[in-house]
Order: structure tokens, then C-alpha cells, then sequence
């Protein structure tokens, strides 16, 4: 079936907790694997090159890199422990991490960028735990907006790679495999049947490499001294653990890029949780709190040896939005696919290969869907003035200050360069401008009762008081006090089918916020196994008269104009709109 209505995406073919057949699991798995493999090498080599470290360094780089991703992908598909958010997600080197990891290996080697990337990955591992509490600030908003700034920080370096030739090389060359390229692959994705779609990575940049090879500049005697199998030595003796200058001034870059990488991993998990079912279903935000743990745990082994952070690749998404695969076994090959490789060193000197503006025409098509991607993440939900104005506004300061076109005499300083990403200050921008929307937004009306069905009268007369400070009619109240009262009461039957000894001492917290069609609730417990978003999905047009439940869930359905439940490890959040004016309420 479809993903949906009007979808612009392939109809899904294996669902998450399906199994393709082995052929196909391994077609797919290592012609992935053997796709991921361009972007690690490709980061890394940049990182290492422009850092000016030794080949002995890239070539562990490359090797810790791929084992590391290809672990994590495993993890991400298979769930271990809590590790892991069960979806098909490919994991490898960040592409944001270029520019903090270039600092680091500068400032002080990859000792200090593995102490760096270890408090990066504890970061990570305490954002996972609380993701509850960023729910506010992790919104699509951001999320989208984090996401196109990511092609822009990436685009540049492309850019630079197209004209990137030997001086010998005619003066046409650098256009003319960088066209064919570029033609290839985006003829491909744009007139190619599925199969040929699925391969249009390697016939492009096959394509580009002849036309590379016609004008004499195709290399391949790194190739040749390469050896088919080995395991580089490690370069990384221990980590700095000195914790001088240069480890506190480039800090608060690795953090705010770890930051990035969440929310990046938030807004994949959920993207796949929804190409992956054949049926709609609420977010389950255990998976995703379990998808960002991964990252974190992935992120302090990547400390360890001395090289970037991983963080998701589009490969995930785009097999299942563009074949229709989403299957996780498959996941699993992609990683023991990817780990296999790393023992190759012959490949990764075909990768090296590639000349430059091949690589270029191909990272443009693909973070150019990464910047669509973003889009689509954006505007998902529907933004008003404020947030589109926000959105805009920072993507434009993180666009002017990565192509040097706001105070470029600033960033020249030792301390502007630490400013000088893009995505740095974009991702700041946008975050202090949701953070004051947030704060100078309307005031937030809380109460806290224990989760008890005699206690309907207190969190009643709270919303009675509620109602009167903002003047609401007298059907509004009505209408506010019985959403509220059904939420509630769903709640408590959610408990009656678990642990009722529990559910007495559980604490809940409402907050109330007047806002400008209506009001916010938003309800606060301790987690349960019960899904309300889920249940109202699956009550249909006509529930049950002879069941409370349904009964309960339909009357919130009415009164509410919108319901979502959103479950953590640790806090279990439910949330509900109510309208002034009466609409027909809709889950």
C-alpha cells in the first residue's frame, strides 16, 4: 500500500518488522554498504586533509569509521538493551563534525579530538535520557531548519571540489566530468525505472570516472599499492586529558554539534517510524530516546579512536521513500556489509580515487535532497508568522555567515572562527529565537494532583479558574472541562489495566496555557504501555456503546480539536487543544 494520500513516496513494500527475501536483503544491504562507503571516506578525507594530519591517521580514520557505523546500524535495526530505535537507519561519520573535528586536529591532534568527541558522546547520552525535556525545543521548526543548514555547510565544500583538477588537465575537463556526472545520476533519479533509480550512485560516478579517464587525470596507483585485506595500526595513544585552553575554547562547539546530531536523529527515527508501518501510528518516542542513546554510545567509542562523531545517513530514508524498503533485517546486512569493508583496504583507495569533481556533482545531488528533506520537515505540521519568521531569519544568518558574507572581517579572528559554521550559528539563532517565543509566550497555569479519580474535582475547579482569568464563554468552559475530564479519565483506565498499585502513586502534572483559537493541556505521568493517540486511531467511527473505554475516547475525540500522546522512558505526556469557538474535535 501507499504511505498515504497524495505521498510522494514509494508504495512500501517491506515494513519495518518484515522480512525481504535473502536475495534481495543482500542486493540492497551491500549495494548500500558499498554507496555509505563515498560520504565516510569522502568526510574523513576532508577532515584529515585540510587538518594536514598524516595517511597513517586517515587510514585508521576511515577503517574506525566504518566499524563504528556499521556497529551502530546493526544496533539501530536490531535493538539491544534499550540501544537502538528499530527502524532501518544507516549510521556513519558526521558531515557536520568537519569543521570542529579540523579544529581539534589542529589545536592539539586526534588526542584531543577523542576527548573532545567523549564529552560530545556523554552529551548525547544525557540529552537521550531527558529527551522529554527538550520536547519544547526539538520541534520541526528546528529540526527542519537544522537540516537544510546542514546542506549549506556542506554545498561549499562541493562547490570547491568541482573545479578541484591536476594544473595539467585541460581547462575543460573540470566542467565537463562534473556535468556528465551530475547528469547521469539526476537523469536517473528523475526518468530511471526503480531498479535502475537503485543504482544511480555507481553508474554516475562510473560515468563521471570515464569521462575522468578521457582526459588523462583518473589516478589509480593508489589503488594498485593498496592490499585487499588488513587492519591499519591505531595512531591514537592515549587521549588528552589535560583539559588546557584549546580543549575549553572548542568545547562548546562539540557540544552544540552533538546537539545538532540529536536532534538529527530525533527527526530520522520519527521520519522512518513513518515509512516504516502500513498502518498510521502514533510516535513511539521510547524508540527514538533508544535511537539517540545508540548515537551517544556510538559517539563515545568514536572518542576512543580518535575520529568523528556518526550520526544518521540519508540512506535509510531514502530506501524506504524511494523503493519502498524499510525492512530492518536488512539493516543488519547494510552493517555486517559495512564492517566487512573496512578490511578492504583496496576500496577505500578506489574511493580515494575518484577524482574530486565527481565527488562534487554527487554530494550536490545528495544534500541537495538533504535541503529538501529539511523543507519537508519545516513545513509538515503547518508554522504561523512567528516560527516561519524565526526559521527564515536564521537560516539566512547561518547562509551569510558560511559563504563569509556577514562580517567576514570578524570571523577572521581567532575567536570568529569558532563562529564561522554556518550551522553553528544558524542552529544558535534559531534555537535563542524558539527559546524567546517560548519564554515571552503565553503564561503557563500548572497544577500537580496525584493520578486519582476523586481528585477530578481539584484539576476541575483549576480549569473553572483557568477559564475565568481569560473570559471564556460559558460553553467553552464546558467543553474545556470535559476534554480535560476524559483525558483523565483515559489515563486512570490505562492504569486499571496495568499496575493499580502503581497508579496510586503516581504524581500528575497539568499545565494549561491560553492560547490565541483556544487552549493547550498538556498532562504529565509517569510512563505506561498504552498509546490513547493509537487507541483513538483504532476506535473507528463507531465505538463500543457497552465499553467505558471507548465511550471515554470518542467523548475526548469530540471536545478535543486535537490529541497527541507522546511516551518517554521516564515521562509519559499527553496533550490536548481545545478551541474557543466548537469545532468538531479530530484526533
Amino acid at each position: 500500500m501507499a504511505n498515504g494520500p497524495g505521498s510522494d513516496v514509494a508504495e512500501l513494500r517491506f515494513a519495518a518488522d518484515e522480512r525481504p527475501p535473502r536475495a534481495v536483503s543482500a542486493v540492497i544491504g551491500v549495494q548500500t554498504a558499498l554507496l555509505v562507503c563515498v560520504p565516510v571516506v569522502v568526510v574523513t578525507t576532508i577532515v584529515t586533509r585540510v587538518a594536514n594530519q598524516s595517511d597513517q591517521y586517515l587510514s585508521w580514520a576511515v577503517f574506525a569509521s566504518m566499524v563504528i557505523g556499521g556497529f551502530l546500524t546493526i544496533v539501530q535495526a536490531k535493538r539491544f538493551a534499550g540501544l537502538g530505535g528499530g527502524t532501518l537507519t544507516v549510521m556513519g561519520a558526521s558531515g557536520v563534525s568537519i569543521g570542529v573535528g579540523v579544529l581539534a586536529l589542529v589545536a592539539g591532534g586526534p588526542a584531543l579530538l577523542g576527548v573532545l568527541v567523549l564529552a560530545a558522546g556523554l552529551c548525547q547520552l544525557a540529552l537521550a535520557a531527558r529527551l522529554a525535556l527538550l520536547r519544547r525545543i526539538i520541534t520541526p521548526v528546528v529540526s527542519g531548519t537544522l537540516t537544510a543548514l546542514v546542506a549549506v555547510t556542506i554545498m561549499p565544500l562541493a562547490f570547491a571540489m568541482l573545479t578541484r583538477v591536476p594544473e595539467s588537465a585541460p581547462p575543460a575537463a573540470a566542467p565537463t566530468i562534473a556535468a556528465v556526472t551530475l547528469l547521469c545520476v539526476v537523469g536517473l533519479l528523475l526518468r530511471g525505472k526503480r531498479f535502475v533509480r537503485a543504482w544511480n550512485a555507481p553508474i554516475g560516478i562510473a560515468a563521471g570516472c570515464v569521462t575522468a579517464a578521457m582526459f588523462g587525470i583518473l589516478d589509480f596507483e593508489r589503488v594498485a599499492a593498496a592490499r585487499w585485506i588488513g587492519i591499519p595500526s591505531p595512531t591514537l595513544s592515549g587521549l588528552d586529558l589535560s583539559f588546557d585552553a584549546s580543549f575549553w575554547l572548542l568545547l562548546p562547539g562539540f557540544l552544540f554539534v552533538s546537539f545538532v546530531i540529536t536532534i538529527r536523529q530525533v527527526s530520522d527515527n520519527v521520519r522512518m517510524q513513518h515509512l516504516s508501518r502500513r498502518e498510521p501510528r502514533a510516535v513511539d518516542f521510547r524508540r527514538v530516546q533508544g535511537s539517540v542513546a545508540a548515537c551517544g554510545a556510538g559517539t563515545l567509542l568514536s572518542g576512543f579512536a580518535g575520529v568523528l562523531p556518526p550520526w544518521p545517513y540519508v540512506a535509510g530514508i531514502a530506501l524506504a521513500s524511494g523503493t519502498g524498503v524499510a525492512a530492518r533485517s536488512i539493516g543488519v546486512v547494510i552493517g555486517t556489509a559495512f564492517i566487512g569493508l573496512a578490511f578492504m583496504p583496496k576500496l577505500t583507495a578506489v574511493i580515494l580515487s575518484i577524482p574530486a569533481p565527481v565527488l562534487g556533482a554527487y554530494i550536490m545531488v545528495v544534500f541537495g535532497l538533504i535541503f529538501v528533506q529539511g523543507m519537508r520537515i519545516l513545513f509538515q505540521e503547518g508554522i504561523d508568522r512567528q516560527y516561519s519568521l524565526i526559521a527564515g531569519l536564521a537560516f539566512w544568518i547561518g547562509a551569510g555567515i558560511q559563504f563569509q558574507a556577514i562580517f567576514p572581517a570578524y570571523l577572521a579572528t581567532p575567536m570568529g572562527r569558532m563562529l564561522a559554521n554556518g550551522l553553528t550559528v544558524g542552529g544558535l539563532s534559531i534555537l535563542l529565537l524558539n527559546l524567546f517565543l517560548d519564554v515571552t509566550g503565553p503564561r503557563r497555569h500548572r497544577v500537580e494532583i496525584a493520578l486519582r479519580a476523586e481528585n477530578l474535582a481539584e484539576l476541575d475547579r483549576f480549569l473553572r479558574d483557568f477559564a475565568a482569568r481569560y473570559k471564556w464563554s460559558g460553553k467553552a468552559t464546558d467543553r474545556l472541562r470535559a476534554a480535560a475530564e476524559e483525558a483523565l479519565l483515559s489515563l486512570l483506565r490505562e492504569e486499571e489495566d496495568g499496575d493499580a498499585a502503581a497508579a496510586e502513586e503516581r504524581r500528575l502534572r497539568v499545565v494549561a496555557r491560553n492560547l490565541r483559537f483556544g487552549a493547550g493541556l498538556e498532562f504529565t505521568a509517569a510512563t505506561h504501555e498504552g498509546n490513547l493517540e493509537n487507541q483513538m486511531a483504532l476506535l473507528g467511527d463507531r465505538p463500543d456503546p457497552t465499553s467505558e473505554r471507548d465511550l471515554s475516547l470518542a467523548l475526548l475525540r469530540h471536545h478535543a480539536s486535537s490529541v497527541k500522546h507522546h511516551q518517554y522512558h521516564n515521562a509519559d505526556v499527553l496533550t490536548v487543544h481545545v478551541n474557543r469557538a466548537w469545532t468538531a474535535g479530530r484526533s
